[in-house]
């Protein structure tokens, strides 16, 4: 469980600037499959309430040399309320002990006719005991020119940099996140491009 001052997805928020709290449960075999379940509240432009995305994943993940381990896996994000922004994506990753990579594409990204990829890269570097430096850097790629939520940029960077300190079960984040553009064809409106966001999780 988790509660974020600001839901930020790929550099831009999905809360409208407001809190979220979030929850996640997944299922590791110990043969390589896992499965799971994550929650959030979100707010669109299009609606003045506050709805709810549920996002089930799978996956099966298989470990390679050199302490290496590569990963293929589909979601599903479904929410609440008006629009039609549901859509189905497919990813492929690969990971080490401080670092991942992973491709993502989604053929009807937040509804559109049109899909995209986002590729990103995540890394953890342990400076003590309790506390980690994170570092997150990720490209979308919008296709074709369906942005039913105003014009959009074709590609749009971001990237988030930060510090967590674990003492069990919580643990705390702080970073700051910034977006090259907020216009990437979301159903957002008036997004800032750099924010800092907290975060509070407890793992059962």
């Amino acid at each position: 469980m988790s509660a974020v001052t600001d839901y930020r997805y790929r550099g831009i928020t999905l809360s409208a600037g407001d809190p979220a709290l979030q929850g996640n449960v997944v299922y590791d075999d110990p043969g390589g499959a896992y499965a799971g379940l994550f929650a959030s509240n979100v707010a669109f432009a299009i609606s003045s309430h506050r709805e709810l995305e549920l996002l089930p994943y799978a996956g099966y993940a298989r470990r390679l040399g050199s302490g290496l381990a590569a990963e293929i896996g589909a979601e599903y994000a479904a929410f609440t309320g008006p629009g039609e922004y549901n859509y189905p994506e497919l990813y492929v990753g690969l990971s080490g002990d401080r670092a991942n990579a992973r491709l993502y594409y989604a053929p009807r990204y937040f509804g559109r006719d049109s899909g995209a990829f986002y590729a990103e890269l995540n890394a953890a570097q342990p400076v003590s005991d309790r506390v980690r430096v994170l570092a997150h850097a990720g490209v979308l790629v919008n296709r074709g020119n369906d942005f039913r939520y105003g014009p959009a940029d074709r590609t749009v960077l971001d990237g988030r940099l930060g510090i967590a300190v674990d003492f069990a079960p919580f643990t705390l984040q702080a970073s700051w996140v910034g977006v090259s553009s907020s216009a990437a064809g979301y159903p957002i409106q008036g997004d800032r491009r750099n924010t800092v966001v907290a975060a509070l999780s407890c793992a059962f």
